[in-house]
This record gives structure tokens, sequence and C-alpha cells, in this order.
């Protein structure tokens, strides 16, 4: 199996890619925030249901973060030399 770059790919700039990835770090701590503050208003209104809710969206949320960040960083150190 031969590991050839398609043709089409190959006028995306570098500066492109990495774009893309701060976007998507941007979108997804944006909707990360969104949902902390429903969490947050759901732990006010319903003190019991509101910790279960949070408790249980705060690694998903973490991990989401944090996934987008590290490959906008990988990117960025490593195509943007």
């Amino acid at each position: 199996m031969t590991d050839k770059e398609a043709d089409w790919t190959k006028d995306i700039k570098n500066e492109t890619v990495c774009q893309y990835f701060y976007v998507l770090f941007f979108l997804v701590a944006v909707v990360a925030g969104l949902v902390l503050l429903f969490d947050i208003y759901t732990i006010v209104r319903f003190p019991r249901i509101g910790w279960m809710v949070a408790l249980r969206s705060l690694p998903t949320l973490l991990i989401a973060v944090l996934n987008t960040l590290f490959l906008y960083i990988l990117c960025a150190r490593s195509l943007l030399k």
C-alpha cells in the first residue's frame, strides 16, 4: 500500500489546516461553555439532579476541549515551522 497524497489536497496550505483546527477548538470551547452554563442553571434549579448531570458531563467536556486544543497545537508545531 502506498502513501501517496491525493492531488486535490496538495493545493491546501498548511496555514489553512491549522486554522481549521483552531476554529474547531473555538467552537468546541463555546459549546462546552454553553453546556457548563446549562449545568450551573440545572444545579441551581434542581440541586439533586443538577449535580448528577454536571458530574456526568464535565469529564466529556474536558476531554473534548483538551482533544481539540491538542490537535491545534500538534498542527501548529508540525506544519508551521
